[in-house]
């Protein structure tokens, strides 16, 4: 036995005891570690919430005294706040004022206005705008609109020339807030921009003016780039009035087709009555979007007159202009279904397709199925004629319906027979 242990004593410490010590000093190391990163969360979210009670209470004492300011109750925003503001609460009354802007109460603005300005946010503002980076720059822009800082409308006017079109399309809304004429050329200028996101975006910045900028927009339009001129006839198809409507009627005259199809739109979108002999002279257009957006506005104004005209559209040899030729005719109401109803023996199947097509959306053909077995005779022999006429025409595809699920069995009888018969032996094709 005496032998055994000396043995085990020359031959040293268990390999596996000296694995487990490493483990175990890892372990302890990690429990410790894991301890301290608890422990700094919990400080930090505990600190977090002190600071935020703590400015959550200095923020409701500071919105109580901007309201006493705004309810007239202080001749100014630093009297309300005490002179000497510190830079934190400077931050807080921002974020307030900020709030109240957004909040969009119209008696408030006056007020507001004046306290940006009394606090030195616009001066800090335009600061930034001249010197920050590029986001910086673009939230001065925001916060000088915001505050409808007037006198910052150079500096804003130069700055939709910033290299950066976060920074100009916010200096474009920025003017547009302020709201003054003699920059509003400067903004519809800004539409020349190569970049379609910047164009997009200032013409919405336009839109959002109302029809305040129908003025800049008219006295500008020949300096602006094609792609410009479209995108500004989009802006005057929102937000221009039927007394505008004159100068766009003009605009159908233009050498570029894209402006005439986009003053087609806009006197459509406008609902200008007065245009209608003007778009149904843009019927014969040598180019077909011209004429299918006219075709499209002469359905929005539901303009009789045009009536004519439209039928011959349904002959054109492109789909759109068929199609909002055929819409227009539906739209117009009673005449205009009755002459889709005639187009059935017009010679072009073009035309017969288009309205079949629309008398079917319009409810017209199952009107005219019930009619078959009238008691009338007049309206049986017009019924009977108009489903020959669809036969013909080889759209038949509700016809077939009706004839399976008609709840009539003569009806259903009816239909079978005229979709069973050869259109040719029948001799319904010309």
């Amino acid at each position: 036995m005496s032998r055994y242990f000396s043995t085990l004593v020359r031959a040293g410490p268990y390999p596996g005891l000296r694995v487990n010590q490493t483990l175990f000093t890892i372990a302890t190391t990690m429990g410790v570690i894991t301890g301290l990163v608890a422990l700094l969360v919990v400080v930090s979210r505990a600190r977090a919430d002190f600071e935020n009670r703590v400015w959550g209470r200095r923020r409701r004492v500071l919105s109580r005294r901007i309201d006493a300011y705004l309810r007239g109750e202080r001749l100014g925003v630093g009297d309300a706040l005490g002179h000497g503001i510190s830079r934190r609460d400077l931050s807080l009354a921002e974020e307030i004022l900020l709030r109240r802007i957004h909040a969009g109460d119209e008696a408030e603005l006056g007020p507001l206005v004046r306290a940006f300005e009394e606090l030195g946010l616009v001066s800090r503002y335009l600061e930034k705008l001249m010197r920050g980076g590029w986001w910086h720059r673009a939230e001065a822009a925001e916060g000088l609109g915001l505050a409808r800082a007037s006198r910052a409308q150079p500096a804003l006017a130069r700055a939709l020339e910033d290299e950066h079109p976060e920074v100009r399309f916010r200096a474009a809304r920025a003017l547009g807030q302020v709201g003054d004429a003699e920059v509003m050329p400067a903004l519809v200028l800004a539409l020349n921009r190569p970049e379609l996101v910047s164009t997009i975006r200032m013409a919405n910045v336009l839109v959002s003016m109302g029809s305040s900028v129908v003025g800049a927009i008219v006295a500008v339009f020949d300096e602006l780039e094609p792609r410009a001129r479209i995108a500004a006839l989009d802006v005057l198809s929102v937000v221009a009035s039927v007394e505008d409507c004159v100068w766009i009627r003009e605009r159908l005259n233009d050498a570029d087709p894209n402006i005439r199809s986009r003053a087609a739109k806009a006197l459509g979108a406008i609902g200008d009555l007065f245009a209608g002999p003007a778009l149904v002279r843009a019927l014969q257009d040598p180019e077909w979007p011209v004429r299918a957006v006219a075709a499209k506005s002469l359905a929005a104004l539901r303009y009789a007159p045009a009536v004519p005209e439209l039928c011959h559209a349904l002959r054109d040899s492109q789909w759109w202009v068929r199609a909002n030729a055929a819409e227009s005719l539906r739209r117009i109401g009673p005449v205009g279904l009755a002459a889709l109803e005639s187009m059935l023996e017009d010679s072009d199947a073009y035309a017969r397709h288009q309205a079949v097509f629309i008398l079917e959306e319009a409810g017209v053909l199952d009107d005219r199925v019930e009619d078959l077995f009238s008691a009338s005779n007049r309206r049986r022999g017009k019924s009977r004629k108009f489903v020959d006429r669809v036969v013909e025409s080889g759209q038949c595809a509700r016809l077939m319906e009706l004839a399976e699920a008609h709840p009539d069995v003569q009806v259903r009888a009816f239909l079978a027979h005229a979709l069973e018969r050869d259109p040719v032996e029948a001799g319904l094709h010309p």
